[in-house]
C-alpha cells in the first residue's frame, strides 16, 4: 500500500487469532500490518488473565502515544471486562473466536473515519482499471478477464483486486470461478443511497485467489430501458471500487452503448479480444474505427489475438495488415486446459501453471501492471458467509 497506508499492529494476540486478524487486515486496501514497536495508527491488543497488567499497558500506550487508536480482543469476555474496556476509551472489542465480518466492518469504519477526519489517505491516485471487450461472442473475453484478475492477485506487492462482470448479455464470471452468484451490480445500483465501502465489501464475494467479484445480473430485463440512469449508478459503484482496490478488472462483454463508452473512458487500458477468424478480425477493425470516431487515441485499444497457433490459417502479419494496427499480444490455443479451467471453475493461473497459455497471460499481467508475478502465491478467503 506504500506510504499512504495506515499501520496496524497486533500485541500479545494468540497465534490463532493473530493469523485471522492478519488475513483480514491484509485484505483491506489502505491498511498495512506492521510488527515494529514504533507508533502505529491502530493497535489491537489481547486481554489475558492478568487484566490489571493489560489495562496498565493500555494506559501506557496512550501516555506514550504509541497508537492512534486501540481495539481489544479476548478469549473470554464478561460484562466487567467490556465495561472496563469502554471506560478506558477503547472503540472496538472482539470476542474470540473472531467473527470475521465484524472485524472487517470495524476496520473499514476506522479507515473511513481516518480518511474523512484526518485526510491521512489521499485518493488522488485511484486504482487502475483494465476493461476487456470481445470483438464478438465466444472469443474468450471472460477467460482473459478472469485470468487477468487472478494473475494480478499474484503480484509480489499483494495488491487488492476487484473483478466486475459488466457483460449485459450473459455474465459468466461466477461460473468461471465456481462461485454462486448472490448479489450483482444492478442490486447494488438500486441501493445506491446506502453505497459506502462497508456496504460494498459486504456485497462483494471473495474468491479463494483473493479477488473480490461483483457479478452481472442473470437477466438485465427492464434495466436496459433506463440506460442513462443505470450508467450514472454504475459510475458511482466503479468510482468507489477504484478507491478500495489497487486494480479493477472489468469483463465488458461486447461493446454496447452508453455503458461501454463510459467503461472505455475510465480505463487505463482497454483490451479488445478476437480470434484468428475473418468475422472476428472484421469486427476488430470496426471497433478500432469506432474508437477513433469517439475521439480516443489509437493506442488506447490493445488488440489481443486469442487461440492463435501456426495452423490458424491467418497469420499475425495478415491480421495486422487487415486492421492496420499492431497485434499487441497473442495467446496460444490450448483447448484442453482452457475447457478444463472453465468446467472446473479453477482459473488457468491455478489449474495450468507453467503452460504456454498461462505464461502468456502472466506476461500480459506483468506488462499492464508493471509489477512482478509470484506464480506460486496462494491466498485464502476470509468470507465464509455463503
Amino acid at each position: 500500500m506504500g506510504n499512504e497506508a495506515l499501520t496496524v499492529r497486533l500485541e500479545n494476540v494468540n497465534p490463532r487469532a493473530k493469523e485471522a486478524f492478519a488475513e483480514i487486515i491484509r485484505s483491506v486496501k489502505g491498511l498495512e500490518l506492521v510488527d515494529t514497536s514504533e507508533h502505529c495508527n491502530l493497535l489491537i491488543l489481547e486481554v489475558g488473565h492478568n487484566q490489571e497488567e493489560d489495562f496498565h499497558r493500555i494506559s501506557e500506550i496512550k501516555t506514550l502515544g504509541e497508537a492512534g487508536e486501540i481495539f481489544l480482543t479476548a478469549l473470554q469476555a464478561d460484562s466487567d471486562l467490556l465495561i472496563r474496556a469502554m471506560r478506558s476509551g477503547v472503540k472496538e472489542f472482539f470476542p474470540q473466536p473472531l467473527k470475521k465480518d465484524d472485524v472487517l466492518e470495524a476496520l473499514l469504519k476506522f479507515l473511513q473515519k481516518e480518511i474523512e477526519g484526518h485526510d491521512v489517505i489521499t485518493k488522488a491516485v485511484k486504482g487502475k482499471v483494465f476493461t476487456v471487450f470481445g470483438a464478438k461472442g465466444g472469443v474468450g473475453t471472460t477467460t482473459l478477464a478472469v485470468n487477468l484478475a487472478t494473475g494480478i492477485a499474484q503480484l509480489k506487492d499483494n495488491p487488492s483486486v476487484g473483478l466486475v462482470d459488466m457483460n449485459l448479455l450473459c455474465g459468466d464470471v461466477p461460473l468461471f470461478l465456481n462461485m454462486k452468484s448472490v448479489f450483482n451490480w444492478v442490486e447494488v445500483a438500486r441501493n445506491i443511497s446506502r453505497l459506502d465501502a462497508t456496504y460494498l465489501m459486504t456485497i462483494l464475494q471473495q474468491h479463494v485467489s483473493g479477488i473480490h467479484v461483483l457479478p452481472a445480473p442473470v437477466m438485465v430485463g427492464d434495466e436496459t430501458g433506463m440506460v442513462p440512469e443505470l450508467v450514472t449508478k454504475v459510475q458511482k459503484v466503479l468510482e468507489l471500487m477504484q478507491t478500495i482496490f489497487d486494480f479493477v478488472v472489468i469483463d465488458g462483454g461486447q461493446l454496447m452503448g452508453h455503458i461501454s463508452t463510459y467503461l472505455i473512458g475510465i480505463s487505463n487500458s482497454v483490451l479488445i479480444v478476437t480470434i484468428p477468424s475473418l468475422p472476428g478480425i472484421i469486427n476488430v477493425k470496426k471497433l478500432i474505427n469506432a474508437f477513433n470516431d469517439l475521439g480516443y487515441p489509437p493506442e488506447s485499444a490493445i488488440v489481443v489475438l486469442n487461440r492463435y497457433n501456426q495452423q490458424s490459417g491467418i497469420s499475425i502479419d495478415e491480421v495486422r495488415k487487415m486492421i492496420k494496427k499492431n497485434i499487441h499480444w497473442s495467446i496460444p490455443n490450448d483447448y484442453r486446459n482452457t475447457m478444463n479451467a472453465i468446467n472446473t471453475g479453477i482459473p488457468l493461473t491455478k489449474s495450468a501453471l507453467k503452460t504456454d497459455i498461462t505464461n502468456k497471460i502472466l506476461e500480459l499481467v506483468a506488462e499492464l501492471s508493471g509489477e512482478i508475478i509470484i506464480k506460486d502465491k496462494e491466498k485464502k478467503s476470509f468470507f465464509d458467509r455463503f
